[in-house]
């Protein structure tokens, strides 16, 4: 386990040299967005990307390029839609005076190369509106 304290230089550094040390390292998961984008380039920096599979949490603009280029093998999505329709429902619940929920299950998807085209698209994240 590393940290690479939500830096894509630091998590590729990390990555780079975990497989100098380790070169038969074969999978790795980076738990948000900036951990992913940098373990990619790590990977890809060391040219282990036929031998290095990568799951990486979040699906920002950055991961799913490299999901495409076929440098990362899958993302986990959460559903950021429905986390702001929650969001703003429970606020307004509070602004009511009503009760709120205090764990909410957020949910997630799953993307690949298989489904970024089709379902798998509706779970990537924008940048803009």
């Amino acid at each position: 386990m590393q940290y690479s304290h939500n830096d894509p230089a630091e998590a590729a550094k990390l990555v780079s040299a975990a497989l100098a040390k380790d070169p038969d390292i074969v999978g790795v998961f980076a738990a948000n967005t900036f951990a992913a984008e940098g373990t990619a380039t790590g990977v890809r920096q060391a040219g282990k990307q036929d031998q290095v599979k990568i799951v990486g949490f979040d699906a920002g603009p950055a991961q799913v390029k490299q999901l495409k280029e076929g440098v990362v093998q899958a993302l986990i999505a959460q559903e950021p839609a429905s986390i702001g329709t929650q969001g703003v429902d429970q606020a307004m619940k509070a602004i009511k005076g009503e009760s709120t929920q205090k764990e909410i299950q957020t949910g997630f998807k799953q993307i690949t190369a298989d489904n970024i085209s089709g379902e798998g698209a509706e779970y990537v994240y924008k940048s803009s509106c």
